[in-house]
């Protein structure tokens, strides 16, 4: 029944994706003292503000919800450069706002998974009475 759900599918990609920017940013964030080191991004938004994500079926050529999106999420380095003298580009104020904005996306999605399946208890508590 659910496990049918766009919605859920949604939800999990997101949550798939904010892990994934977590570690990222962490990572970034353990290398800031490291030379030559580039910070480094996930790329995902690119692929939501591009339309390629619909929220509805219309059309066959429509992209599957139940396709796998992992491939559109990409881990890039940013060619940025700092005005340090080590070619290090991380700036901590930067990654610690990416990093309270990540948490922000990923507590949300969370709670809305929480709804969700809090609508799913509600169908299945009152279907048993009937």
């Amino acid at each position: 029944m659910f496990f049918n759900d766009t919605t859920i599918n949604y939800i999990q990609i997101g949550m798939d994706v904010a892990s994934l920017r977590q570690n990222v940013i962490a990572s970034n964030i353990a290398n800031i003292d490291t030379p030559n080191y580039k910070e480094k991004m996930v790329k995902f938004n690119d692929f939501l503000n591009n339309d390629k994500l619909p929220l509805y079926i219309t059309n066959p050529n429509d992209i599957n919800p139940q396709e796998n999106f992992q491939n559109s999420i990409i881990v890039d380095k940013t060619d940025s450069y700092g005005q340090r003298n080590d070619k290090n580009n991380v700036n901590l104020t930067s990654q610690e706002a990416a990093l309270a904005k990540n948490q922000i996306l990923y507590n949300a999605l969370t709670a809305f998974a929480k709804y969700k399946f809090g609508e799913y208890k509600n169908i299945i508590s009152s279907s048993q009475g009937a």
